[in-house]
């Protein structure tokens, strides 16, 4: 029996323009109504799924920022992985030197920028906002560092440079086809929902995952069933033991009404 719910946001929970289709609302609301819990699992900020978390009634703790951070009802952090700051300064001047221009997200649920980037511009489309910062080698910011992000596509040669260089040390994971995240080894959404469902008393056994891309293949490691949106990356394909309909046909709704709530 299904305890748990947990869904990746972006390309899963919401539909192609990021809106929160009313179907897969209702499916959720419904679920908690049956006492079955529902959390988000996603690699934006607390911030930009704040109004998601309101209209969707939540009280459990959610996963945010790729599972470096989990926040409680009231948006406190209760559990956080930071990326080591002398790995944080190399990997930041790493980028810089090819010439490319990188964000930090702090555990304060904020993305920083010291040089602008019109591609940037997709943060916006995602309900993130950025904000402007003298340098981002400043220490503020390098001890309090949960990611690092540049937006780069698969083919870009910094995306190859930096798995190679930095694959002993740090996980490198991508949530779409520009949204490329430098993160803490453990800091994975799989490792977050660990902790959550020791706290919850959860089994492995009693959790549905959704998800899309390769930053919920820790999940679906974890979970009991693996439900991917037909629009998913292969590898989550591969995994999935149902593949639902695509994330702007309501796949989510559609699964949880006929396999958990049927």
């Amino acid at each position: 029996m299904i305890k748990l719910v947990v869904t990746d946001v972006d390309g899963t929970l919401l539909d192609n323009d990021t809106r929160l289709p009313e179907l897969n609302r209702q499916a959720l609301l419904e679920c908690k109504k049956r006492n079955i819990g529902v959390i988000l699992a996603t690699g934006k900020t607390f911030h930009a799924v704040k109004h998601h978390i309101d209209s969707l009634e939540l009280e459990l703790p959610q996963i945010v920022m790729h599972g470096a951070a989990v926040i409680d009802k009231e948006s406190n952090l209760i559990y956080t992985v930071k990326i080591d700051p002398l790995l944080y300064l190399e990997v930041i001047g790493a980028i810089k030197k090819r010439n490319y221009k990188p964000l930090a997200a702090k555990l304060d649920g904020y993305i920083y920028y010291d040089c602008y980037d019109e591609k940037f511009s997709i943060f916006e489309r995602i309900d993130e906002k950025l904000f402007k910062t003298g340098c981002l080698e400043d220490s503020s910011i390098a001890k309090n560092c949960s990611s690092i992000a540049v937006i780069i596509n698969e083919s870009d040669p910094l995306d190859g440079f930096l798995r190679k260089k930095f694959a002993s040390r740090l996980q490198v994971v991508r949530s779409g086809e520009y949204f490329f995240d430098v993160l803490n080894l453990d800091a994975t959404k799989g490792n977050a929902l660990h902790y959550l469902c020791e706290k919850l008393k959860i089994k492995r056994d009693e959790i549905a995952v959704f998800g899309d891309s390769p930053n919920d293949l820790s999940m679906f490691d974890y979970a009991g069933l693996k439900i991917a949106v037909k629009n998913s990356y292969p590898e989550i394909l591969q995994k999935a033991d149902i593949i639902t309909d695509e994330n702007y046909n309501c796949g989510l709704a559609k699964a949880i009404y006929k396999y958990i709530l049927d």
